[in-house]
């Protein structure tokens, strides 16, 4: 939504002011942050071999709309979405490309492994 700020912060602070319980910011190369009115996070992108980026974003919405429904911690959340969306990224159609949380889990614990 644009709001007609450029700040990730004072964006996150413009939403919460109005009344949202989670700001969600995404920051394109940069990751994404996640804020509610006691915590604040950013979340660094995966490193991937980019193929597509169509279908990124509704990976990432999924994710997110997970996490919600089973209440984890905004870290867990923004965690899974991040990589909904690498993951969707690094193949070349995303309506065929679309994880489950165990295709997830799973490429999370190896993006763990290559940073190690």
């Amino acid at each position: 939504m644009a709001i007609g700020l450029t700040d990730p912060d004072k964006i996150a602070d413009k939403f919460l002011a109005d009344g949202v319980a989670l700001a969600i910011v995404k920051l394109g190369a940069e990751g994404v942050m996640l804020a509610t009115a006691e915590e604040r996070i950013r979340i660094a992108p995966l490193k991937i071999k980019l193929v597509c980026g169509l279908g990124s974003g509704d990976a990432f919405g999924g994710a997110l709309s997970h996490g919600l429904i089973h209440n984890w911690s905004i870290r867990e959340i923004g965690e899974f979405a991040n990589a909904a969306g690498a993951y969707v990224a690094t193949k070349l159609t995303c309506a065929d490309a679309m994880p489950t949380e165990a295709i997830l889990r799973s490429f999370i614990s190896e993006q763990a492994k290559i940073k190690s």
